[in-house]
Formats: structure tokens, sequence, C-alpha cells
């Protein structure tokens, strides 16, 4: 599988396990609310992910500019006795994406401006502009847009090395210039960064600790045994951990929840084994090379016959001796 289409898988499975209402509120809980539940996966509501905006160029010719998101959603949410509605988009990057900022900032852009173009349109239906500058804005001085929030999530096992704000892509440059400058951040949930899953509750905890230790090996040995989350785990977290971290832990599909401390075990024990074995081949392909063992009773040995056995160790790269 090339780069680009193993990307757009990690890409497309990101989307598909993040769409679930109870894993998307804990992200927008944690991220919003430091872990509150203000959001209830009840109250998300699925939106058009394509940010559409066209616009007219000096030649009086429209100009469309169109995006697609990963996942928008927008949720009521109550506050000192109001409620309000916010638009929450969560972007995926398996991948530092040095740009992220731009990019960002068009998806909320594009989502403003279709905000204001769909007030106009309701106005111009209405016929309820009060003045000549309602009416040459599209927009009365009543009209409020409802808020977009993006918040990258880094599924990536590797160091976020990429711009966090908009300033940060620029050159250094007279300090005055900066206040000028409209700033865009990224809202970033990098799990190599944090120190306390314990507001996760979802799947989204043992995936998170996978990803922030799958680059050492040991730690990730020690974390999967001891750690009491990684007795059940729904077999959609662990089909991302595969992944996105890496980790080769076997689970049937018709499981909803697998142990994965024994998986883990298992797979451990089997590896070990079938190092074994391979090691005891190459003992056999030695000992045949050097006269010291006759091919027949080097195949009885492995199991195999003495056709397959040559075949094993002409690929193996070991000369067959010639049959008198």
């Amino acid at each position: 599988m090339n780069r680009r289409r193993k990307l757009g898988v990690k890409d497309s499975k990101a989307k598909e396990y993040l769409s679930d209402n109870i894993r998307f509120s804990e992200i927008c809980n944690y991220m919003l609310f430091g872990g509150d539940k203000i959001i209830k996966p009840q109250d998300l509501r699925e939106c058009d992910s394509t940010e559409v905006l066209s616009i007219f160029g000096i030649d009086k010719k429209q100009i469309v500019r169109q995006k697609w998101r990963d996942l928008l959603k927008s949720v009521l949410v109550k506050y000192t006795g109001n409620m309000y509605i916010v638009l929450i988009g969560i972007e995926a990057q398996t991948n530092v994406h040095y740009a992220m900022p731009v990019k960002t900032m068009m998806y909320d852009a594009l989502n403003y401006g279709d905000q204001v173009n769909e007030a106009k349109k309701r106005h111009q239906k209405n016929k309820d502009y009060k003045s000549s500058e309602e009416f040459l804005s599209g927009f009365t001085q009543d009209d409020k847009l409802t808020p977009v929030i993006t918040i990258t999530l880094y599924l990536g096992t590797s160091k976020w090395d990429g711009p966090r704000s908009l300033i940060e892509m620029m050159p250094q440059m007279d300090e005055r210039v900066f206040p000028l400058i409209n700033d865009y951040k990224i809202n970033l949930l990098n799990p190599l960064e944090l120190t306390d899953f314990s507001m996760f509750e979802t799947g989204l905890r043992p995936l998170f600790e996978v990803l922030k230790n799958a680059s050492d090996e040991r730690k990730l040995n020690a974390l999967i045994t001891t750690d009491d989350i990684f007795k059940k785990v729904d077999v959609e977290t662990i089909a991302a951990m595969n992944l996105f971290a890496g980790t080769d832990i076997e689970y049937e599909e018709k499981e909803e929840v697998i142990n994965v401390c024994k998986a883990w075990e298992d797979h451990k024990k089997l590896g070990i084994q079938e190092g074994m074995h391979q090691g005891e081949t190459k003992m056999l392909f030695t000992l045949v090379t050097k006269g010291k063992l006759d091919i027949d009773t080097a195949a009885e040995e492995a199991g195999v016959s003495v056709s397959e056995f040559e075949k094993l160790m002409s690929e193996a790269g070991y000369k067959v001796p010639e049959t008198v």
C-alpha cells in the first residue's frame, strides 16, 4: 500500500471512530470544559461537513471555495439559565501538518461566511432590512453568528513540531507590526503531551495512552500488562490502536470487548515461540550445509518434507547440498 493510500485509510478510519457521539462529546468536554460533562452525547447533531463560500471577483465572475471537514456537529449548551448553539469540528491528524493554523482558519472562515450568506438570503426573502447599511451588509445589527470551534486531534506517535498559531508561520519582523496581525491559534489535543488521562472514560483513554508510549516498547509493555483499563477494551479502539500506534493486537471482530492484557501476553508468547522455531530451523540449515547432518534427518526434525526443506534452505540463502 503506497503512502498516500495508507494516509487515506487512516483518515477515513479516524473519522469513523470519532463520529461516535460518546467519544466526540468526551473530546469536546475535555477541551472546552476541563472534563466537566457539559455536552451530552444525545445533544449532538450531525452537520454537513462541506464548507462552501461563493464570492464575486473583479470580473464579476463567481468564485466558489469548497472544503471538506472531517467532522462537524452542533450542540445546544446550557449556560447560566440560557441556551446557545455551538458548532464543533474535529480534525484528526495522523501526521504533523505544518500549515494547520491556515487550514483551520479556512474551515472556520468558510463556515462564518456561509452563515452570513444564509442570513442575507433570509433577509432578502423576508425583506426586513431596517437600513441601507444592513442591506449592503446582508447582515443586520441584531444578527448573531454561531460560534465555530475546531479541535485538532493528533493521532501520531512522533512529536508534534508543527506551528500552533498563524504567527509561528511568519518570519521575524518588527514587533510593532504584531498587534496589527490577526493571529489564529489551533486547539490541539495531543495525547503525547498529556500527563493525566483520568478524564477520559471511553476507549479514548487506552488509545491515547498507547499513542503516548508507542515509541518506547518497554513502557508500552508495562502499560498494557499492568493497567486495569486494558482488561476490557472495545474492538473499535483496538483496531484504532493497531492502525495509529502500530500495535498488532489480535481480536475477533464478532467480539465487542476483549482483554488486551491477555491478548498482548499471548501475542508475545507466540512471537517468542516463532523466534525459537526460526532459530532452530536456521541451526538445522547450518548443520546440513556443514555436512554434520543429513538433509533427510533435518527435514524430519523440522517437520516438513525434504523438498520443502530444500526450498526453505534456498529461500533463506543457504546452499542446498547436492544429492548423490
